[in-house]
Formats: structure tokens, C-alpha cells, sequence
């Protein structure tokens, strides 16, 4: 039945998710509030949420335009339950921000197929990673993933090799400037904390360790079953498949060295995850498994809550 009703792209389900996404909200700010009710309090939780409504919005539609899926909703439901199921993400204003902000270069990356001002969207993509680099440091692994796009997408040349550079140094510099001028490159280094945690013991709570071994089961097994059709015969799909399962180890990776270590950085994994389960789906011709994984990823997000 949830498999049928996410199959199709209709504003009704689409607002069945952003409730779905309130839901969430609501009750992480329940279980995990500890600030007493305010204006302040109120603003600041109403300015997160838009931003998780406008994630929804600019993912759906970077997966719409470029076809990363076909016309469904699995990919945009998927990330509301990894969001809801790692729920610390929730709050953490610079892992949204940095994410919201990635989304846009992700936009431009993928968009390198169609061969439209390529120059433009190299740049464009840069810049966004050098704005989410000063807001998160690791952020910066992602400008790897602009010259696989370069790559795959049969956009090598010099100057295409260049630009990524100059667009990923321009905000930097212009922030340095700022910082040059106010007197405070205190807080311009302080930008480029490459601190590494490999400290997983957080994940060894049931909390974690059930949904992520659950999600990397499904993840693997999507990655299995899909890959060889789409690059043995999906002409389409296949430099784009390829780019994303190279998000999908730039964020792991990103992850694994991460200072954070209490689930919200996790959310840096949900794109990925969430077209390569949805790819999954929706060339899957049993109606049943379908609904018994997303059922069964629906019941463990509202699990961890009690765990």
C-alpha cells in the first residue's frame, strides 16, 4: 500500500512527507528540548524547519530535472525517514545549513549532462562547496566530485580543470578579506578545523547500530541489484549513476573522519542513499517487498525513539 500511494509524483503525497517531516520535528523538540519555551525558541525552530521543507523542495527537484529516479516519490520520502530516524541532524543549524547549501552544488554537478553552459555550472558548483567548506570544514571532499562529474560527463579541457579552483577559492578569499579587515583571521583559520574522530562507540547503541545496519543491508543490496542494469544498459542514467556512487564514498568518508560522532552527520549520506534505494524500488517488480522495506524503515525511524 505505501509503496503504491510513493509511486507517483502528486501534491497530496508530497504533503503526506512534509507532515511526515513535521511529525519528526515535533517530537525530537519534545524528547530533546531542554530550553524553555520562547519567541526566540519559536523563530529558531520555524527558520530549521523551512530550511528542511526548502531541502525537500531544491532535492526534489535536482532528482525531477536531471532524472535520477523516475516519476516517484521513494527518493524524497526515503530522505525524510533517514532524517527522522537520525534525528540529531535536526538541530545542529550547521550540518542543515551546510547540506542546504551542498544541494545547490549538487544541482549544477549533475546538471553537467545536458552540455548547457558547462563553464557557468563549474563554476557555480565551486563556489557553493567553498561556502559549505567555511561552514563545515569537511565539506571541502566535495570538490572531488566536481571533477568526476567533469569526467564522466565528457567535460575535460583546461579550462574546465581551472575553474572549479578559482570557484572554490572566491569565497574563501573574500571571507579572509573580511576577516583581514575586522582584524579577526582568528575566525578565519578557525574555519579549517581538520579534526579527525574515528571514535564509532557512539554507534554501538541500539539507537544507531539497528537503522544503520538495516539502511546499509538495503543500501548494499539496491547497489548490487541496480548497478549492472543501468551501466550495462542505461545509457541515460549511467555517467549520473557513477557520480553517485561516488558521492556516496565522498560521504562516507566525510563520516567516518567527522568530529561528529552522534548521528547527525550522517545526514550528509542521505542524497545517496536515498536515489540508489529509490533506483532500487522502482525496478523492483514485487509490490509486496517494496512495501516490506518501506514499512519496515518507517517502523524502525519510530522505534529509535524508544530505544
Amino acid at each position: 500500500m505505501i509503496a503504491n500511494f510513493f509511486n507517483k509524483s502528486k501534491p497530496v503525497n508530497i504533503f503526506s512527507i512534509i507532515t511526515l517531516l513535521l511529525m519528526y520535528f515535533f517530537i525530537s523538540i519534545f524528547l530533546t528540548n531542554s530550553s524553555e519555551f520562547s519567541i526566540h525558541f519559536l523563530i529558531e525552530r520555524t527558520v530549521l524547519f523551512s530550511c528542511y521543507v526548502l531541502f525537500l523542495f531544491i532535492f526534489k527537484f535536482i532528482v525531477d530535472k536531471n532524472k535520477l529516479t523516475e516519476d516517484n516519490l521513494f527518493s524524497l520520502f526515503l530522505v525524510v525517514i533517514l532524517v527522522g530516524t537520525f534525528s540529531e541532524a535536526l538541530f545542529l543549524n550547521y550540518i542543515i545549513f551546510s547540506n542546504l547549501i551542498l544541494l545547490l552544488s549538487f544541482r549544477k554537478i549533475y546538471s553537467l549532462r545536458s552540455g548547457i553552459n558547462t563553464k557557468i555550472k563549474l563554476f557555480d558548483a565551486a563556489i557553493w562547496v567553498g561556502i559549505s567548506t567555511l561552514i563545515f570544514s569537511w565539506s571541502i571532499f566535495y570538490l572531488l566530485l566536481i571533477y568526476i562529474g567533469i569526467l564522466m560527463y565528457q567535460k575535460v579541457s583546461l579550462k574546465n580543470l581551472m575553474i572549479p579552483i578559482i570557484g572554490f577559492l572566491t569565497p574563501i578569499f573574500l571571507y579572509f578579506t573580511y576577516n583581514f579587515y575586522v582584524d579577526d583571521l582568528a575566525s578565519f583559520y578557525s574555519r579549517f578545523n581538520y579534526e579527525i574522530n574515528v571514535n564509532f562507540e557512539a554507534y554501538n547503541s541500539n539507537r544507531f547500530l539497528i537503522p544503520i545496519a538495516f539502511t546499509t543491508i538495503i543500501l548494499g543490496w539496491s547497489i548490487i541489484g541496480v548497478t549492472p542494469k543501468i551501466v550495462l544498459v542505461s545509457n541515460r542514467l549511467k555517467s549520473s549513476w557513477i557520480v553517485l556512487l561516488c558521492q556516496l564514498l565522498i560521504s562516507t568518508i566525510i563520516v567516518l573522519v567527522s568530529p561528529i560522532k552522534n548521528g547527525a552527520e550522517l545526514f550528509y549520506l542521505a542524497f545517496p542513499i536515498a536515489i540508489i534505494i529509490a533506483n532500487f524500488l522502482q525496478r523492483n517488480n514485487s509490490i509486496i517487498l517494496n512495501n516490506l522495506i518501506l514499512y519496515l524503515f518507517l517502523i524502525i525511524s519510530a522505534s529509535v525513539y524508544f530505544l
